[in-house]
């Protein structure tokens, strides 16, 4: 599996390490999953804005005449 080196400052990896621990997993673990789970979510939100964007084309007339009154 291929593998990449992060750096950290030595704040930052002492919270990854308490977290690690406290979850009782490795830190390339917590690591991982957090990289993983920030992508995941950043995708989810861009097309939750794309599918917001399409319905407010779609419904551009009726929200103006909704505000009109």
């Amino acid at each position: 599996m291929p593998a990449l080196n992060i750096r950290f400052t030595d704040t930052e990896l002492a919270v990854l390490r308490s977290r690690a621990a406290a979850e009782g997993r490795s830190m390339t673990a917590v690591a991982h999953d957090v990289i993983v789970d920030s992508i995941a979510r950043a995708d989810h939100d861009a097309k939750v804005m794309a599918a917001a964007d399409h319905v407010i084309s779609l419904s551009r007339d009726l929200l103006k005449r909704l505000a009109d009154r």
